[in-house]
């Protein structure tokens, strides 16, 4: 949101919301607190709802609906851009009369959310009063069609800012059996739906192959300390790393020093994976690309071009193509080449442009 915001140039953008992080960075960016949060699953009415599958679930108080409508008119926008599908639900019960209201899905609310009755029920009720839609990926049009999507929507993905990731020099690619050996890299939060165990699994077949190879796992999170256990019992120790957090600059030095990437995210629970933006920055780092056929990742693979495709929870056919690219120097080079080309069509710059200028032609359109 900061990265979008900061590239606008026709509007004078303002943040709003109910709770501010402490770590959050605004860039410089104004921005204004609603206060308490837009929805409390705790009241017995809320309850109710949800059990019944009612879009009430989602509804405000009087108070929580006063105290938006407030906010709103001390902006006095001309505009409003509601990022995640229940800020959208929240803000359409409040909002002025004649004001565009804008939804710009991501992840989990156009996924896991959409199982849920009671959100489905509520994001329904507010489609029909938007003024547009932004989507991440090809794959996010396909599911939420069915809830009555408005015309005037689009698939313009977050981006990445490619700058960082693309000042090095593309890695030189030895052949496996240089003294250099072959290092497979995976950046992401460590949990079920990123697909870092199936990872370390057909890491493991690898070595059997190509014994002299590396694997850099690179996030913290809930199945850190399960990666731990797992890497111990197997013995791989000395040919996988656990990096915990990084921050975008170191991971840009870790990125350099490897050879292939790869994401093997997963399907879970119901949610699917928006857009890959550490695949965005890996391919402009000049990376390989090996992903999972997964939501918004198969809009940034070019089979045979910047990388190939797998099957989801499919170690062995993840493993097969990890040996193919380890011994095939000349391929690694040329799928990274065309990965830092093809990964310019995501610059974040570029895509807040796109955005900003959906903004605009959606203002004008609701002007006349």
């Amino acid at each position: 949101m900061t990265r979008q915001a900061q590239s606008f140039d026709i509007f004078d953008p303002h943040f709003l919301g109910w709770q501010k992080h402490e770590q959050a960075e605004l860039g410089g960016i104004a921005n204004a607190l609603v206060g308490g949060r837009p929805v409390s699953s705790k009241t017995l009415r809320a309850r109710a709802y949800r059990k019944l599958g009612m879009a009430g679930a989602y509804g405000l108080s009087h108070a929580q609906k006063a105290a938006v409508s407030k906010a709103l008119n001390t902006i006095n926008p001309d505009i409003v851009l509601a990022h995640f599908g229940w800020t959208a639900i929240a803000v359409a019960q409040a909002l002025p009369k004649n004001l565009p209201l804008v939804l710009h899905v991501h992840g989990r609310d156009a996924s896991a959310l959409l199982t849920e009755p009671s959100y489905r029920a509520a994001l329904q009720r507010v489609l029909p009063k938007l003024s547009g839609a932004i989507v991440v990926g090809q794959h996010q049009l396909d599911r939420l069609a069915p809830l009555g999507l408005p015309s005037n929507t689009d698939v313009i993905p977050c981006g990445a800012p490619l700058a960082l990731f693309a000042q090095r020099p593309i890695p030189k690619q030895s052949s496996a059996s240089s003294d250099k050996p072959v290092r497979f890299i995976s950046v992401g939060r460590l949990s079920e739906e990123k697909g870092m165990r199936e990872t370390l699994s057909a890491f493991e077949q690898v070595l059997k192959s190509v014994p002299d190879s590396e694997l850099v796992l690179v996030g913290f999170g809930p199945l850190a300390a399960q990666l731990e256990q797992d890497i111990h019992e197997k013995g791989l120790g000395t040919k996988v790393r656990l990096t915990g957090r990084l921050t975008p600059e170191q991971i840009a030095d870790e990125l350099s020093m490897s050879h292939v990437y790869l994401q093997h995210s997963r399907t879970y629970q119901g949610w699917c994976e928006g857009f890959g933006v550490t695949l965005t920055e890996a391919g402009a780092a000049g990376l390989p690309l090996l992903a999972s056929a997964s939501g918004g990742l198969m809009d940034q693979i070019e089979f045979g071009e910047n990388g190939f495709l797998f099957p989801e929870s499919d170690v062995a056919a993840q493993a097969d193509l990890m040996i193919k690219l380890a011994q095939d120097p000349e391929l690694r080079l040329s799928l990274g080449t065309n990965a830092r080309r093809l990964a310019g069509r995501f610059d974040s710059s570029l895509m807040a442009n796109k955005l900003e200028q959906f903004l605009l032609q959606t203002l004008e359109g609701n002007a006349k």
